[in-house]
C-alpha cells in the first residue's frame, strides 16, 4: 500500500482534475437521515449537478423515494406495526398505503442489529423526519430552482421493477407519469434516469418512450453488460451511460502493483459515447489506505463524468485541492 500512495502522491502533483458532475445521493445523505425532504433541502444549498431520488411504490401505487422495497432498515415500522411482517420478517412498502407509511419516523440506516451503519453521522432524536412522495421531492427542487435561480437536476432510480411486476404494479409507467406532471419529460438536459435492470432500461427507452438520458447501473449480479466489446456497443444503443461501483474501475492486478490503470471496460465505454457516474463516494468509507483527495485524482485521471457521494461539500473541496 506505500507503493500505491506514492505513486497517487505523484499523480496529485502532476495531474489537473478535469470538472464532472457531483451527484448528491439520496441527498445530503452525509449530515441528515437519507432521501427525507430535509436531506434533499441541504444538498440543493451545497450546489450539486443532480440529486437523486430512489424510488418504490406503496401498496397505493404511489411512488414514494426510498432506497429499499423494505422500511424497516430506515423507519420505525417495527415498533408501529409489528405484526404487518412477512414471513421473512421485513416490512415491504408494497404492503402499506401512503398514509400508514407517512405516520413512520424516519432514522439514520441502521444495519439487521438494529446499530447505525454509519455511527458518526446524525445523532438527533428529536428532529421528526420523514418518508415524502416522488411528487413532493420534484415539486421541492423546482421551488428551490426557481427561488435560487439554479437548475439542479434529478436523477430518479427505478427501484426492482421486475419485483414490483411481480407484485402486480408497474412502476415504470407511473413513475414516468409523475416525471411528466413536473416537465421532466420535456426537459432531457434536467433528468437523468438509472436503473439496474437492463431490461427495463430497453422497455422505458423502446415500449415507454423515455427520451431523455438512461443510466445502467452496475452491481455483481449483472457485471457480464461490461464484459465484452459488443455487449458494451449493445449498451449504447439504448443507453446514455453507465453506473458502476467504484470498486469496478480499477485494473486490480495493476493494482496490487501499485500502479493506477482502469478496467479494459472503461476504454470501451468512453469509445463508445457512454457517460460513467460511479457510485458512492462517501467521506466516511473510503478505500483502505486512501485520502479523499486520492480518490478524486484517480477518478479525475480514468476521466469518469462525474460521482455519486453523500459528502457534497467535501468532495467539491477535494476536487478544487487537487486541480491546484
Amino acid at each position: 500500500m506505500k507503493i500505491i500512495n506514492i505513486i497517487l502522491i505523484a499523480v496529485l502533483m502532476s495531474f489537473n482534475c478535469l470538472a464532472f458532475d457531483i451527484i448528491a445521493h439520496r441527498g445530503a445523505s452525509g449530515y441528515l437521515p437519507e432521501h427525507t425532504l430535509e436531506a434533499t433541502t441541504l444538498a440543493h444549498t451545497q450546489h450539486p449537478s443532480y440529486i437523486e431520488q430512489d424510488v418504490v411504490l406503496t401498496k397505493d401505487d404511489i411512488p414514494i423515494v426510498l432506497h429499499d422495497i423494505y422500511l424497516d432498515n430506515v423507519t420505525n415500522v417495527a415498533q408501529k406495526f409489528p405484526e404487518r411482517a412477512r414471513a421473512d420478517n421485513r416490512y415491504y412498502v408494497i404492503d402499506f398505503t401512503l398514509k400508514e407509511i407517512r405516520s413512520l419516523s424516519v432514522h439514520e440506516r441502521k444495519n439487521a442489529h438494529g446499530k447505525q451503519v454509519f455511527p458518526d453521522r446524525y445523532q438527533g432524536s428529536h428532529a421528526h423526519f420523514t418518508v415524502a412522495t416522488l411528487a413532493e421531492h420534484l415539486e421541492l427542487i423546482a421551488q428551490l430552482n426557481h427561488q435560487t435561480q439554479r437548475s439542479i437536476g434529478i436523477y430518479p432510480e427505478i427501484k426492482a421493477p421486475a419485483w414490483h411486476r411481480q407484485q402486480g404494479k408497474d412502476i415504470s409507467a407511473i413513475t414516468l407519469s409523475v416525471l411528466n406532471d413536473f416537465g421532466y419529460l420535456n426537459n432531457a438536459s434536467a433528468i437523468i434516469l438509472q436503473c439496474f435492470d437492463f431490461n427495463e432500461i430497453k422497455r422505458i427507452r423502446e415500449e415507454l418512450g423515455f427520451e431523455g438520458k438512461l443510466v445502467q447501473l452496475i452491481g455483481a449480479q449483472n457485471l457480464a453488460i461490461l464484459g465484452s466489446a459488443q455487449s458494451i456497443k449493445s449498451l449504447a444503443e439504448i443507453a446514455d451511460g453507465v453506473g458502476p461501483s467504484f470498486y469496478q474501475l480499477l485494473d486490480k492486478d495493476a493494482l496490487s502493483q501499485g500502479n493506477i490503470k482502469p478496467q479494459d471496460w472503461i476504454i470501451q465505454a468512453k469509445r463508445n459515447g457512454l457517460l460513467i457516474h460511479p457510485y458512492t463516494l462517501r467521506a466516511d468509507q473510503l478505500p483502505s489506505g486512501m485520502s479523499l483527495e486520492q480518490v478524486t485524482t484517480i477518478l479525475s485521471k480514468l476521466q469518469v463524468d462525474g460521482v455519486f457521494t453523500d459528502h457534497v461539500p467535501l468532495v467539491k473541496a477535494a476536487l478544487e485541492s487537487t486541480a491546484k
